[in-house]
């Protein structure tokens, strides 16, 4: 069995903030709470209760089966708890006053069947389960629940509406190799029905289509897709649709999941992720993780009242997932007329965000170096960046300058090239805002693109003509026999900016 707890993460910050409510409440008069959890054969089990105050906003987490102290209050309680020996377990929410010592009793033998299922059936050959969270209706944090096989999951009803019931189901394939994901979910308000069975339709899902490749990262890798409810009536839902698997690189499938915003993340020796994005209902996306380059992407720094602020550069930004690399550890430096301003080695860092004071106007360059720590054979192992811009510390622009993407065309899963092939490299400006509307984005526009490759770990580098195309440009990579071939290009702007981006190890040939 799988057992989940909502919003965990949310819980921990929310106890720190809410319970400064639990001070003005206990000037009432401080009572105590039991809360006795029975399993389905009338025994009592261990269980955690999350316990909300709609009036103060104490929130806290207690345990089943024995007295808390708690302020004088009504109260809305969630748990979900299973039985001993076995693999039911059962949810449930009701509301309580405490009034001096006060006892409740959540009795899983009230509970009815949660039968929820897909159609079609997906078919033989899936790991069948279901869950069932139980969230306050008034945004209050309280959320708990669980999944479970199919069969052995239980929700305790309650006609409250100030309670309401998240319900889904999930079909993972028993291969380990391959097979497709399935995510359906729903929510009833309203208060908590006297058992659940509903059919979800296929129909009503998004598909996310992924091609797994490995070289930057290899192995075994923990996939996850995480939702987030765009309305309050939505929140529910977020407890109910998460998705978490492993698969070994290479892979490729595809996830079934409920339309709306997903955060996508792959988690191997290294970690890469991004921001949520909005899927539609009925449609395909197709997303290609850990293609070659790794290499530097991110916010471009900008000024601040007299201060530089490095931005959010990732030395190892997946094309895909810009988010991420973080067994990276390197160097950075700011130096202007011939000082230094500004040096740090870092360790594990999955960006640079440091404001160091700029004296005047002028030329600044900020140089960093990043090196990941993987197994042997990695690609995209070590890279740099150079950005030489004229910055005025009196004004909140954003510096001028682009970063280049490489995107090697024709590579196989694993990031490598046919010996002694050509391979055509796609070099794309980027040129990232800060989103903040305080901070001008100057105008600018590409002058120049020099681009260089090595076949010798940066012993010799081979100049490679750039051609524009399409809003980005392209050079031609003659590739040898064997090895890798590691990446630069220097891009001058109109208004003579420089920058010069490297990835070593950026792709194979095999």
């Amino acid at each position: 069995m799988r057992r989940t707890t909502a919003a965990a993460s949310v819980v921990t910050v929310l106890a720190s903030l809410l319970l400064a409510g639990a001070s003005t409440a206990s000037a009432t008069g401080t009572g105590s709470l039991t809360v006795t959890t029975l399993d389905r054969s009338g025994k009592p089990s261990y269980a955690q209760v999350e316990v909300y105050n709609p009036r103060t906003f104490d929130f806290r987490i207690i345990e089943g089966n024995k007295a808390t102290s708690l302020p004088d209050g009504s109260y809305e309680l969630v748990t979900s708890f299973g039985d001993t020996g076995d693999e039911r377990v059962t949810v449930g929410g009701h509301s309580v006053t405490v009034s001096g010592p006060t006892k409740t009793t959540f009795d899983a033998r009230q509970g009815r069947p949660v039968d929820v299922s897909l159609s079609p059936n997906p078919g033989n050959g899936y790991d069948h389960t279901v869950s069932a969270y139980v969230c306050t209706s008034d945004n209050g944090p309280a959320a708990m629940g669980t999944s479970a096989p199919a069969g052995d999951l239980y929700v305790i009803p309650t006609s409250s509406r100030a309670y309401e019931l998240s319900y889904g189901t999930t079909y993972q394939p028993q291969s380990a190799t391959g097979g497709d994901f399935w995510l359906a979910s729903a929510t009833h308000t309203g208060g908590v029905p006297s058992g659940m069975s509903a059919t979800l339709k296929q129909s009503g899902l998004t598909a996310l289509k992924l091609s797994a490749r490995s070289g930057p990262d290899s192995g075994q890798a923990r996939f996850s897709f995480d939702y987030q409810a765009t309305t309050s009536t939505d929140s529910c839902s977020m407890s109910t649709n998460s998705l978490r698997f492993q698969r070994e690189l290479p892979n490729y499938f595809t996830a079934h999941l409920p339309p709306g915003q997903w955060e996508v993340g792959q988690q191997s020796h290294d970690f890469v992720f991004d921001g949520f994005h909005n899927y539609v209902a009925g449609r395909t996306t197709s997303l290609t993780l850990g293609h070659a380059v790794w290499g530097p992407g991110g916010r471009l720094p900008n000024t601040w009242y007299h201060q530089l602020y490095f931005g959010s550069i990732n030395p190892f930004a997946d094309p895909t997932l810009p988010d991420g690399g973080t067994l990276a550890g390197g160097t950075v430096t700011l130096t202007h007329a011939g000082r230094t301003l500004y040096s740090h080695t870092y360790a594990h860092s999955d960006g640079i965000d440091a404001h160091p004071r700029i004296p005047d106007a002028g030329w600044y360059t900020i140089s960093e170096v990043g090196r990941r720590s993987l197994p042997s054979g990695s690609l995209s192992t070590t890279s740099s960046l150079s950005l030489h811009f004229y910055a005025d510390p009196g004004k909140n622009d954003q510096i001028r300058d682009y970063i280049t993407r490489f995107w090697p065309d024709a590579l196989n899963a694993r990031n490598q090239a046919a010996p002694g092939s050509t391979t055509t490299v796609v070099l794309g400006m980027q040129r990232n805002g800060t989103d903040d509307g305080t901070v001008s984005q100057l105008p600018d526009s590409v002058k120049s693109v020099h681009a260089w490759y090595t076949t010798d770990d940066g012993a010799t580098w081979h100049a490679a003509s750039a051609t524009p195309s399409g809003g980005n440009w392209t050079i031609a990579v003659h590739n040898p026999v064997s090895g890798r071939v590691g990446l630069r290009s220097t891009v001058t702007d109109t208004h003579g900016d420089t920058s010069t981006t490297t990835v070593y190890n950026a792709y194979a040939v095999s």
